[in-house]
């Protein structure tokens, strides 16, 4: 028997930095964002031998722990590894298993694809052990492993995105962290996808260089007053989004990303800034770099009569579209007999 699971990764609208512990432990987080029917996927297969490995087909890169050792942190894989220790350490694992992981989004894309991974892997291997985790529990080891274990400089919303799935605000405090489902259901979630364009920049980026900086300066008191700006103008977006005021909402983006930008200088670069600004002259009203900036993925709302000529902009510079549509399951596991076709397992 084969365990296999899927995690989206996701869209950030508005409130990203207030899910930092530095910021939200003391004035509450507050973020507005959609899970992407792009994933990362997780099997656990049968271990011949009692032994714990790990292949990884986004790194190309292999791993082996002999049966009965608990495996620790890999410089090479340190996320699956991480979490396969915590299973080990449970003794959760007691005849071993075979992990392999992939994610349709390339790393340092900024659409989250790690925790996405981390959230997968957590529900292949509870589903491996025969245990069942709820979407908080999922998310609440994710950022567990992520932020206390690997000492990652991130915050938490990536982790619940994912692993609720559908497009939601989320609040974090010192306490945990509450999800609401935006009002307006599937028809809020077409209309959304159908103004929004998503295209690679075709430059990945460190995101823990920026979140650590960012990080450090939110601890001092340097930025707070601009993450509550982000804060504030998050809960707009939600207000807009379920007014059905999409053009609104497409124009607090680009607000976002200007105030933003003032976080640290290595959220944007020249190049980035060109692209926006042909971007805004071809007829897209707002838009960002998603995740942590710097490369990866660049968001942008535009009414849908426009679309064409935003891409043809922008393909001419290097761009590519991507398409996509917003997930509403969240992560899903199922389990199947071993070696059967993973795709119908995972309604792909």
């Amino acid at each position: 028997m084969s365990v296999i699971a899927r995690a989206p990764v996701r869209l950030s609208f508005g409130g990203g930095g207030t899910d930092l512990p530095a910021y939200a432990d003391l004035h509450g987080g507050f973020v507005v964002s959609g899970a992407v029917a792009r994933y990362a996927v997780a099997i656990a297969n049968p271990s011949s031998d009692g032994s714990i490995s790990v292949n990884s087909a986004d790194y190309r890169t292999w791993r082996r722990w002999p049966a009965g050792t608990i495996p620790d942190i890999d410089d090479a894989l340190p996320l699956p590894s991480t979490i396969l220790g915590w299973f080990a350490e449970r003794s959760l694992l007691p005849a071993g298993v075979d992990l392999f992981t992939a994610c349709e989004i390339p790393p340092g894309s900024g659409l989250g694809s790690s925790s996405a991974m981390a959230v997968a892997i957590i529900h292949a291997l509870a589903g491996w052990a025969e245990l069942e985790f709820s979407p908080a529990e999922a998310a609440e080891l994710a950022c567990e492993i992520e932020i206390e274990r690997l000492g990652r400089p991130i915050g938490r919303q990536d982790q619940y995105a994912s692993a609720f799935g559908g497009l939601n605000a989320i609040a974090f405090g010192r306490s945990g962290a509450m999800v609401e489902p935006l009002a307006g259901g599937p028809d809020l979630d077409r209309a959304l996808a159908k103004r929004l364009l998503l295209l690679s920049t075709g430059q990945t980026r460190d995101s823990a260089s920026i979140l650590t900086e960012q990080r450090f300066r939110t601890a001092s008191g340097d930025l707070t007053s601009r993450l509550h700006q982000l804060k504030t103008l998050a809960r707009e977006m939600r207000g807009a989004l379920e007014a059905g005021d999409f053009d609104g909402f497409g124009e607090m983006l680009g607000v976002g990303w200007r105030i933003k930008r003032d976080l640290t200088a290595a959220i944007s670069t020249s190049a980035i800034d060109r692209l926006y600004e042909r971007a805004r002259a071809a007829g897209a009203l707002g838009g960002k770099i998603c995740g942590a900036g710097g490369g990866g993925f660049l968001l942008l709302y535009a009414p849908p009569e426009r679309h064409d000529e935003v891409i043809t902009t922008l393909m001419a510079h290097g761009v590519r579209p991507l398409a996509f549509a917003f997930d509403l399951d969240g992560a899903r596991v199922a389990r199947v007999p071993f070696g059967a076709a993973v795709a119908p397992a995972i309604g792909a």
